[in-house]
């Protein structure tokens, strides 16, 4: 079954990502396109270029992507990208996103026009750096004439340019629905965060054909990258669970 998959944002959940693909294509499942914002663009790109989801999840885990984040001081941001190291080459080996094996959506938001940018062809790595750069903790980054940043902030579930291929939308959310809040200023910061990214989601829920999260996200830090296997096989389970893959199992 060919399939068009759309990857939301989330930092260090996106090892619930790579779970659920690497079930998906365990069933068969082909993937045809992807559109993805911040981490769900830098998996859906390296996937693209042929790095399967549990060596993308080892690379992740790996002390030299670790050291890809450089600190940056306070004036642009506190951390940086260092898009030359061996290791993002290691994880998008493509130069341009039109090198990789199927379409990939890359969605990221100009500063300046405060306008969604959306990107399907363009230099692979330093496009996915832009739509992973959360702000404040990462500076902008410069792209032609542009200043972009993590297009999760207004379109966390990009589904829209996998309208096009006609296929059935898989989406895999890393922000299911949270009730709740600490009554801190951290926790009240948080709570405001959340509901903007899920404000973005909710038309576009409506509109895929799948549906795939899981609540126990919720348990878990965007910024820890500590329990990634843990989040690997909680998407690889939920999405055996999944009806999408249910149906699959009894063709």
């Amino acid at each position: 079954m060919k399939i068009a998959l759309v990857l939301s944002g989330g930092a260090a959940r996106g090892g619930f990502h790579l779970g659920v693909i690497e079930a998906l294509l365990e069933k068969g499942f082909q993937i045809e396109a992807v559109s993805g914002s911040s981490i769900g663009a830098l998996i859906g790109t390296s996937l693209s270029a042929g790095i399967a989801p549990k060596e993308q999840l080892k690379i992740f885990k790996s002390k030299a992507f670790k050291k890809s984040l450089k600190f940056n001081g306070l004036k642009k941001g506190l951390l940086r990208v260092e898009e030359k190291t061996k290791i993002l080459k290691k994880l998008i080996p493509i130069e341009n996103l039109e090198d990789g094996n199927f379409k990939v959506h890359i969605t990221t938001i100009d500063l300046s026009s405060g306008e969604i940018v959306r990107f399907h062809k363009g230099k692979a790595i330093p496009l996915c750096v832009a739509s992973t750069s959360v702000i404040p903790l990462f500076k902008p980054i410069s792209y032609e004439s542009y200043q972009l940043v993590d297009g999760g902030i207004m379109d966390n579930l990009p589904l829209t340019p996998l309208k096009q291929y006609n296929l059935p939308i898989v989406a895999i959310d890393l922000h299911p629905k949270e009730y709740g809040f600490k009554d801190s200023m951290w926790g009240i910061l948080k709570r405001a965060v959340f509901l903007m990214w899920r404000a973005s989601v909710q038309g576009q829920i409506k509109e895929c054909d799948y549906y795939i999260t899981n609540q126990k996200l919720e348990n878990y830090s965007l910024f820890s990258f500590k329990k990634l296997d843990e989040m690997f096989e909680l998407g690889y389970q939920t999405a055996l669970k999944h009806p999408l893959l249910q149906n699959k199992s009894m063709e």
